[in-house]
């Protein structure tokens, strides 16, 4: 079931502040009922105190029973009732103000209260009478709840029993309107909390919303130049850093889709000549059956050749499909340069990276004890400078492809006067093969571009020197499998420097 993010979080957010409402509600519910009742009970137990320590009772006049008592220390104020009885439970006085017209009554109540207030209460205080602390009991009159402190007093020759007592209905009133009041509350605090959060929720998932209805514009468009808007009502925030790294992604797969487009274009476009030329001869072939022996070979021949270049650029474009996955290293090349030895494979086995390179110079280098020398071979000369022993984790003949390619695109772009020299040095993590020329050099706004595929700083010259655009891309995949990177430095005129590090075995 769907249930929007906004309203989830609106809902969890007012749940929470339910919870806590209800939880400071009942605590000052708990807390102003525990304080009321024990004021009561206060109440009631100071008022029987002062009517046992009262001086003017009716002891120094028996004959006027039942006596009214005075107003000492405020007795019979605040609806409280206080009766005085003997041991019989008879009364002998009270707080009510109209004896004398044959009605009882008091404070709360306008009907004649009754003696004792608590029966039950007073004959257990009576056999208990040894007690100086009285107790207290709750009864029921006239439908409300009545509270009862019964105390006796044995300071004269019998004992006389007081019971004050005062009406809950105040109480239970105030507890029912503080009740009400923090129902009420609440209930306007959860509204505000609903209609706060919603539009809270609403303005912070704009974002997330405006990035949705972009995902899908492209997803149906297929335009990767559409951008999310990164400004926020409330400041530069979480959900703006996420609408800028949005926008980073769809410039990088704005550049991805980019060069896949101008890939397919540039593939095409070099599959076509080598499968136009063989067609051609085919047809020529097929439709001159007479055509002489040596034209026919020539014909056969470009086929040929045609197919074994075709059969080059296709096995290139394979180890290319090959080492893509190992475009996802790229992030952790620089982990792996910065803290030194790293095994990428366990597969790879250790490699002298100085007897590769000795092996590829003597490959290139020209068999001196048969007078043949760099000039004869119309090819610059080719020079081994510093080489320091070094040992990487690796494929030895992937290692060699990529020291063969960067030679061989240095000596294509050399002329036969110049130089091509080669040099490993090392530093505390890392291998470091240099092939230095002093060719045609690199423009410098080719030089960002050297290591896309079928990419050609001059067309024109590179076709004539029998390249497909994927030397170096190779080049660059295979080094990146390897956990390394390779740079270029190039001065067009005076030659450039392919640099290529790899980290040490040890």
């Amino acid at each position: 079931m769907y249930i929007p993010l906004q309203l989830r979080l609106t809902l969890f957010y007012t749940l929470v502040l339910g919870v806590a409402l209800w939880f400071f509600g009942q605590t000052v519910y708990m807390q102003a009922e525990q304080r009321a009742y024990s004021d009561l009970d206060t109440n009631l137990s100071s008022r029987a105190a002062s009517v046992r320590l009262g001086k003017d009772l009716f002891v120094s006049n028996p004959n006027s029973l039942p006596l009214i008592l005075p107003s000492v220390d405020s007795l019979g104020t605040g609806g409280v009732s206080i009766e005085v009885m003997d041991e019989k439970l008879s009364l002998l006085a009270t707080t009510s103000g109209a004896l004398k017209d044959g009605t009882q009554t008091f404070v709360g109540f306008p009907y004649s209260s009754p003696v004792p207030w608590d029966t039950r209460a007073a004959r257990s205080a009576l056999q208990d009478s040894s007690s100086q602390n009285g107790f207290f009991s709750t009864v029921t009159y006239n439908g409300h709840r009545v509270r009862v402190y019964t105390l006796v007093n044995n300071d004269f020759s019998t004992a006389h029993v007081i019971q004050t007592a005062r009406s809950e209905q105040d109480i239970e009133q105030s507890l029912s309107d503080l009740r009400s009041l923090l129902v009420r509350g609440s209930a306007l605090m959860l509204a505000c909390a609903l209609v706060g959060g919603w539009f809270i929720t609403w303005g912070v998932l704009s974002t997330v919303r405006r990035m949705t209805r972009t995902a899908r514009s492209i997803s149906t468009s297929g335009d990767f130049q559409q951008r999310v808007p990164e400004k926020s009502w409330f400041g530069r925030d979480e959900l703006s850093n996420l609408a800028a790294t949005f926008n980073e992604m769809l410039a990088n797969l704005e550049a991805l889709y980019q060069q896949q487009q101008r890939f397919v274009a540039d593939a095409s476009h070099e599959l076509r000549a080598p499968i136009t030329s063989i067609c051609c001869n085919l047809d020529l072939l097929a439709k001159a059956p007479d055509l002489p022996e040596e034209e026919a070979r020539a014909a056969l021949a470009d086929a040929q050749t045609e197919a074994n270049r075709m059969g080059r650029l296709v096995g290139d474009l394979l180890t290319l499909a090959r080492s893509d996955s190992a475009r996802q290293v790229k992030q952790s090349i620089d982990i792996v340069v910065s803290n030194g030895y790293k095994k990428l494979n366990e597969e790879k086995q250790q490699v002298d990276l100085d007897s590769l390179l000795l092996e590829v110079f003597r490959q290139y280098q020209p068999a001196r004890d048969n007078g043949i020398d760099d000039h004869s071979l119309k090819r610059p000369r080719v020079l081994l400078q510093h080489i320091a022993p070094a040992r990487v984790y690796g494929d030895a003949d992937q290692l060699k492809q990529v020291l063969v390619a960067l030679l061989d695109n240095a000596l294509k772009y050399t002329p036969y006067e110049g130089s091509v020299s080669l040099s490993l040095t090392t530093d505390e993590h890392s291998a470091i093969v240099k092939v230095s020329d002093t060719g045609i050099g690199i423009a410098p706004e080719d030089v960002p571009h050297i290591f896309e595929r079928f990419y050609r700083a001059d067309r024109t010259r590179s076709r004539e020197r029998g390249g497909s655009g994927l030397g170096l891309a190779i080049v660059q995949g295979i080094v990146y499998e390897h956990g390394g990177t390779i740079e270029v430095e190039s001065t067009p005129g005076k030659g450039s420097v392919f640099m290529v590090r790899l980290p040490l075995a040890s």
